[in-house]
């Protein structure tokens, strides 16, 4: 089958086939796919390059009404014009956010793994495309600054991320980190790609959205726009330190000594509980959790703490152990 995208040759799918090299066509393949300018782009940019065994993952967080329905369709008609199988399912992310305790960005995203976990197992496929490009990096990182992360997160997203839910284990790839947004509309413009705009998009309520519509463009006129290769530059740095400096990080236990934690230097404190907040499945692990479980260090302090999702840390007889919710 032929479309308009495998007789394009802008510089998107010159540099989309330079970042899936690697990659056999022949292979089997899961792409999560929203329906958006950049999912579309990936999807479409990947068959013209070869890729014949797609399997096209579409979840509907059930936040939008009709339109998130309507972005479901399109997907669908997309997958099947394009040969691929189509897997999607629906949930109510609002709901689930509520009753796992979680932030919607956090549910959501934590559903969205779930999901992909499931088509994991379904399809016997532990490799995901995802559409991350450059400019979601850099928001990536300035938000993350925002956050007061440490080197982890303002080294922004991997181009490979290992991922274990439940059972399942699986990697998501992320291939356009390296291409600009608009280089990724030229292209949808040039094959008359159909897309769907998400309205949720241009709400400066969410940060995200202010970051990018408001405080780049505004650094970019103050500093000029190599700001935008600055940070792409310093996230590529931290995101090595960051590896070598987990090398260091010892594997925890299912409970932590006391005295060991408190020999080790606070650093090195952080990263060990950061590490078995997230071995243990904790959902969202960050700054105020680590420095909750740190605050058990000390005798005159609580014995107990709440961690996100309904988890809880205690200490007793100089242990520190984790709660699973109930």
């Amino acid at each position: 089958m032929t479309t308009s995208a495998d007789n394009a040759s802008p510089d998107f799918l010159q540099d989309l086939s330079a970042a899936v090299d690697a990659y056999s066509p022949r292979r089997k393949y899961l792409i999560g796919v929203s329906g958006g300018r950049d999912s579309m782009a990936l999807l479409h940019g990947l068959r013209a390059l070869g890729f014949r065994h797609l399997v096209v993952c579409h979840l509907d967080h059930g936040l939008r009404g009709a339109a998130s329905r309507a972005d479901a369709r399109l997907v669908e008609k997309a997958a099947k014009k394009l040969g691929y199988r189509f897997l999607g399912e629906s949930c109510q992310a609002d709901l689930e956010a509520k009753s796992r305790g979680l932030s919607l960005e956090a549910a959501a995203r934590q559903m969205r793994h779930e999901f992909l976990a499931r088509c994991s197992r379904s399809e016997q496929c532990h490799d995901v495309f995802l559409a991350h490009h450059a400019d979601d990096q850099i928001e990536t990182v300035f938000l993350n600054l925002l956050r007061g992360t440490g080197t982890a997160g303002l080294g922004g997203m991997r181009s490979q991320t290992p991922l274990r839910v439940g059972k399942a284990e699986f990697i998501l790839h992320r291939p356009m980190l390296g291409i600009r947004r608009e280089s990724i509309s030229g292209y949808i413009t040039s094959c008359r790609i159909p897309f769907r705009e998400d309205a949720s998009n241009q709400d400066t309520r969410h940060t995200r959205n202010r970051i990018r519509r408001d405080a780049l463009p505004h650094l970019r006129k103050l500093f000029s726009a190599n700001i935008d290769e600055a940070i792409l530059r310093t996230s590529i740095i931290l995101q090595d330190e960051e590896a070598w400096m987990q090398t260091l990080v010892p594997a925890p236990a299912e409970s932590l000594a006391c005295e060991e934690l408190r020999a080790m230097p606070k650093a090195l404190r952080r990263r060990l509980i950061l590490r078995w907040l997230r071995e243990q499945n904790v959902p969202e692990p960050g700054f105020a959790e680590i420095e909750r479980v740190l605050g058990l260090l000390d005798i005159e302090g609580p014995a107990k703490v709440n961690l996100p999702g309904g988890w809880h840390a205690r200490r007793r007889n100089k242990v520190v152990f984790l709660e699973r919710p109930q």
